[in-house]
């Protein structure tokens, strides 16, 4: 009775471990591939804290930290790491950091710098903290006023101190023109405000010809028998009538003689600007909004009337506003 149960535990272990081998085997005769890719090992060097957890979670990798503040946590940012960025490595790989207790730079993500002029782009990078290198006409020169493309696409999430690609144009380009889908009815225009005065001068006198003198008859009665008829003279005086002149006086409104937009500078005279609306010799002032300070120059330069500013500024007035690295202030012209 006991061998009989020993060789049915012994048929059973058989029949189990054939099994096993069996589905342990299969995948592979089969060629079954690992249901992960391999990952390219992202470049973190430099990054602080924060940036590496997110990187490497999204890159599904594991890591682990060598190095200054390693043993307590206390690192800061990536000196250096192992394998180097771009090695495909399988899913869940560890790779090794070298960490540094020096802050590291956030990633940043790049301004949108289509359409803006050369001294826009100068004030977005800078405030971005990154670099820029241009290609296309009047890159080589420095002559190209506006960018008409950019690489990477705005938003892009990038490292410190990155270069970004424009591709530069020394003509800006038309805007497009504006369907009218409908014509809205024109506002009616407001009423003059008129004033009466009385006309300077002597008053004008007309007299009128004196009323002809008429007679009316009046009985008077004294004696029985003895009528007695007299006259009583009625007479009318004259009568003066005096005219005075009136007159219409509209009262127009002052012309707006003020701007109020953007300003930006470029390389000209000092004393001299650029106006879309102004003709040239016109004497302006110019009036920081934000600070109030003023600068006068004189327009002898025209700017297209599709850049979107009041005034163009040479660069030493402009100084004199706001540091050229703000690339445009607001302010208020007047002439």
């Amino acid at each position: 009775m006991r061998r009989a149960l020993r060789r049915s535990l012994a048929s059973l272990t058989a029949v189990s471990l054939m099994a096993t081998t069996a589905v342990l085997v299969e995948p592979q005769m089969a060629g079954a591939t690992s249901v992960h890719a391999p990952r390219h090992v992202p470049n973190v060097v430099g990054l602080p804290k924060a940036d590496v957890y997110a990187a490497m979670r999204h890159a599904d990798l594991y890591f682990r930290t060598v190095g200054p503040g390693s043993a307590n946590g206390a690192w800061t940012s990536v000196a250096s790491e192992n394998p180097r960025p771009g090695t495909l490595l399988a899913w869940h790989a560890t790779i090794t950091l070298t960490t540094s207790l020096h802050a590291g730079h956030a990633l940043r993500a790049v301004p949108r710098l289509i359409g803006l002029s050369k001294a826009q782009v100068y004030a977005a990078m800078r405030k971005a903290q990154l670099y820029f290198r241009t290609q296309g006409p009047g890159s080589s020169s420095g002559r190209w006023v506006v960018d008409v493309r950019q690489t990477p696409v705005p938003g892009t999430r990038v490292r410190w101190h990155s270069t970004v690609t424009l591709t530069t144009s020394t003509v800006r380009p038309a805007r497009p023109t504006k369907k009218i889908t409908s014509a809205k009815p024109k506002p009616k225009p407001k009423p003059a405000t008129t004033t009466t005065k009385p006309a300077p001068g002597p008053p004008t006198t007309t007299t009128r010809p004196p009323t002809p003198t008429t007679t009316v008859p009046v009985t008077t009665t004294t004696y029985p028998g003895e009528t007695t008829t007299s006259t009583a003279p009625t007479t009318t005086e004259p009568v003066t009538t005096t005219t005075v002149r009136v007159t219409t006086t509209t009262v127009k409104k002052a012309p707006v003689r003020y701007r109020i937009g953007l300003a930006t500078w470029y390389s000209y005279t000092p004393g001299r600007c650029a106006s879309s609306y102004l003709p040239h010799g016109t004497r302006i002032i110019v009036r920081d909004l934000a600070t109030g300070r003023t600068i006068r120059c004189t327009v002898t330069d025209r700017q297209g009337s599709s850049t979107g500013r009041v005034v163009d500024l040479s660069e030493t007035q402009f100084s004199q506003l706001a540091p050229p690295w703000r690339g445009v202030v607001r302010v208020k012209v007047s002439w």
